[in-house]
């Protein structure tokens, strides 16, 4: 096999990666515990604040985001409209007490892909990220303009 071809393959076996941005460690811990042991994906990192949640996931590139909509600096919400533009085809999902609250024209304005409210628990989490990983994300660039 070609080094090309084993990089290839290396790429294709990769596991797909998750970035959890929240605010409580407990809540991290829970979210990070309920993926490793119900999917095959990775956990790449944790932010406790949104500040360090746009770091790491520029940095990183994670395949999808889990958010928090509260949390210090830029709330999740900011944090989607950032990284919406800077990683396009990053999945985002926010996660909060109040999913009712958020306003659908904003979840719209920044294609995110999930609003679900922490109340529906774990396994409910871990079926949406499967589900969004399972799908590529539907995006195309033309002409430097993006389009869904």
């Amino acid at each position: 096999m070609t080094t090309a071809a084993v990089s290839s393959a290396s790429v294709l076996n990769k596991p797909k990666t998750i970035l959890i941005a929240d605010d409580s460690e407990l809540v991290r811990t829970m979210i990070r515990q309920a993926l490793e042991r119900d999917t095959d994906f990775a956990v790449c990192a944790e932010a406790a604040d949104g500040t360090d949640a746009v770091s790491k996931a520029r940095e990183l590139s994670p395949d999808l985001i889990i958010l928090d909509v509260r949390m210090p600096g830029l709330n999740g919400i900011e944090v989607a409209g950032i990284l919406r533009y800077a990683l396009p085809k990053v999945r985002i999902v926010l996660v909060t007490m109040y999913a009712q609250d958020i306003e659908r024209n904003l979840t719209s304005l920044f294609r995110i892909d999930a609003v679900l409210a922490k109340a529906e628990g774990l396994s409910e989490l871990t079926a949406h990220v499967t589900s969004l990983l399972a799908d590529p994300p539907d995006i195309t660039i033309l002409d430097d303009t993006l389009r869904i």
